[in-house]
């Protein structure tokens, strides 16, 4: 069995590897494929799958704590005795990625799929485009990642076409509640195209070839995803990724335009608060700089107004926000968080923050915080809608101060 990285493209970091199998005996005409493709023709399909099921599982003591298994296993297989055995026990840790092959029995699958999961497994569903994964059976699947078709992947940066087709199955994805890995990416420019497209995860030659051992994720590559998504964080900057729910859009329009309306501090607050509601937030925050470089919150949706005043010297991250002209993303479960800003979102009950700065005429006039209780991946259409409200609040603020 060998293995390939899956990366994070928020920041460069493996956060899975699928596990692959190399038959060493085959001749160096045949793939991969057509190993299977003989061992299925002779009766011993299902017990090859489940032996490289069992190959793959016997990795995952040798790999960090932290890394997701990916296993691949053909529908049809996973009624198999054989291939029951290879899955017993429990499978956290483990994603089940059923492969393209169509199933003779979608609702049996479908149940099988259920019961992993309960054990703890994920379920990702590959070469999403084509063959079995048509897109009533994948919302029918109702899987945790999608896994994009290298088809579509490759080459995506010069590609119109494959970009629609892309953000279209992103927002049904997001729909869905599922993640995005897109496979086949073979060069950085691929790779640096697809944070825009709100992809969450990257595997490819890219990235880092299979290997018969897990290698660390080259410095180059890491520079790129922090690179693309800092591009993405930057005020005033970014693609607009493809189109939002029509729902959010129109309650978005809705909230601005309130905004832009607003000539009281209540009016100012509700519009705030209609824009909390619509995006799906815990709570929305506006605070103030003052001339002696402090912070002090004027509004809040969902929580008291926080009394203290914070020196902004104190806050690196934020200070560097307001500098720079980028947002920054607080994560209290990630180790590379600012100490200070991940204090203090603890200190509020809160998880996940994206704090974007409040610039007008390149003025920096406060921050604007997005929250949420649990932990949130910021997608590309968070930041595109925090950009837009930011911008809003903005010049509300300088009409109404």
């Amino acid at each position: 069995m060998y293995v390939q990285p899956i990366i994070d493209l928020a920041t460069g970091q493996s956060v899975a590897v699928e596990a692959l199998a190399r038959f060493p005996f085959a001749s160096t005409s045949s793939t991969t494929g057509e190993v299977f493709a003989a061992a299925h023709a002779a009766g011993r399909g299902r017990d090859l799958e489940a032996a490289c099921i069992r190959a793959a599982r016997a990795l995952r003591e040798s790999l960090p704590d932290s890394l997701q298994l990916a296993v691949n296993v053909s529908p049809d297989a996973l009624s198999h005795p054989a291939v029951q055995d290879a899955l017993n026990g429990d499978l956290h840790g483990i994603i089940i990625e059923i492969t393209e092959h169509e199933s003779a029995n979608p609702r049996d699958a479908t149940s099988q799929l259920f019961e992993l999961r309960g054990r703890g497994a994920l379920i990702a569903v590959d070469d999403v485009s084509t063959g079995y994964a048509g897109l009533t059976r994948l919302a029918a699947l109702n899987p945790d990642i999608i896994k994009l078709d290298r088809n579509l992947v490759t080459g995506i940066r010069n590609s119109r076409p494959n970009i629609a087709v892309i953000e279209a199955l992103v927002s049904l994805a997001r729909r869905l509640g599922c993640l995005v890995l897109a496979e086949g990416v073979e060069s950085i420019d691929d790779l640096t195209a697809l944070p825009s497209l709100d992809v969450d995860y990257a595997q490819g030659w890219a990235v880092a070839p299979p290997s018969g051992q897990l290698e660390p994720i080259a410095d180059r590559v890491a520079e790129a995803c922090r690179a693309s998504r800092q591009n993405l964080l930057s005020v005033g900057q970014g693609r607009v990724p493809g189109p939002a729910t029509a729902t959010r859009v129109a309650g978005m329009h809705h909230a601005t335009a309130a905004l832009a309306r607003s000539g009281r501090r209540a009016e100012f607050e509700s519009a705030l608060a209609e824009a909390a509601d619509t995006l799906g937030l815990d709570t929305i925050g506006v605070s103030i700089l003052t001339e002696d470089e402090s912070m002090y919150e004027i509004a809040s949706t969902g929580a008291a107004l926080d009394p203290t005043t914070y020196r902004l010297g104190d806050y690196p991250a934020t200070a560097a926000a307001l500098r720079h002209a980028t947002m920054i993303e607080i994560q209290t479960d990630r180790a590379d968080a600012d100490p200070a800003e991940r204090t203090l979102l603890l200190r509020h009950g809160m998880s996940s923050l994206l704090l974007v700065p409040l610039i007008v005429d390149q003025r920096p006039l406060g921050v604007l915080e997005l929250a949420h209780r649990l932990p949130h991946r910021w997608t590309a259409r968070d930041i595109t809608h925090a950009r837009g409200l930011a911008e809003h609040v903005g010049n509300t603020l300088l009409r109404l101060r």
